[in-house]
């Protein structure tokens, strides 16, 4: 009898053992046939493609295409800087495809140590210590605080439209300036590298922005003041003031 109930224990033991060792190369095999070879990834300028890969995808077991359909089905989506939401799509079992919907952005402040940027009306979208390439620093506008989602609350909210009006010269004509200065007297200036474009009270912009296009190679290692108040296609007098 004893015997009996040892061989039963046995036999329930390699039951087990085979049933564990089932399941084990099921989910082996799974992994395997769902494990993600193929990221398309569009909509994104501010991050590249391996970047959006690692925010969405991550590693090791996050890897699989099962998992990302229950994953993002119903769960939040992870908070990524600078982006607005996106969408991810199972094409096959080892096919995915990612797209990105970023925040609107066409510049940052500096306050208290961060990067704030903002969209096209002035409303804070991200604070970052991160520095976006090709975002340009506005300096000049004046405020008294700040809040996510938020205008910021300038003297004149005009000036965002001339913001937006300058950052889509620069898309248009490729010019990247390190930095947009508003002075105190309703003027504007571009700083370039060494060189400061001044480009008066912002009238005949797309002249002028297409001129300094064409003379931004001859500028490149050169110091001074590019003086291009004044240019029209009309009146097309430029100078550059060596700094002294």
């Amino acid at each position: 009898m004893q015997k009996k109930e040892e061989r039963k224990k046995i036999h329930k033991g390699i039951l087990l053992a085979a049933v564990l060792a089932f399941i084990s190369v099921l989910l082996l095999s799974v992994a395997g046939v769902f494990r993600v070879q193929e990221v398309t990834v569009t909509g994104n300028d501010y991050y590249t493609n391996e970047q959006i890969v690692d925010f969405v995808i991550e590693d090791g077991y996050k890897r699989n295409t099962l998992y990302l359909y229950f994953r993002y089905k119903y769960l939040a989506q992870p908070e990524i800087p600078f982006i607005d939401t996106f969408e991810l799509k199972i094409n096959s079992f080892r096919s995915v495809s990612i797209r990105v919907y970023e925040k609107s952005i066409v510049g940052y402040v500096r306050y208290l140590g961060k990067n704030v940027y903002f969209d096209k009306d002035g409303n804070v979208v991200e604070i970052s210590e991160e520095l976006m390439e090709d975002v340009p620093m506005v300096s000049g506008l004046f405020f008294d605080q700040l809040t996510m989602h938020q205008v910021l609350n300038v003297k004149d909210p005009d000036i965002f439209n001339t913001i937006l009006n300058i950052t889509q010269l620069f898309k248009k004509y490729e010019i990247y300036p390190d930095e947009i200065h508003f002075t105190g007297t309703g003027g504007l200036y571009l700083q370039m590298e060494d060189v400061k474009v001044t480009l008066g009270t912002g009238e005949h912009l797309d002249e002028k922005v297409a001129r300094l296009k064409q003379l931004e190679a001859d500028l490149h290692g050169r110091a001074g003041t590019l003086h291009m108040e004044n240019y029209t296609d009309e009146s097309t007098h430029i100078s550059l003031e060596a700094n002294k």
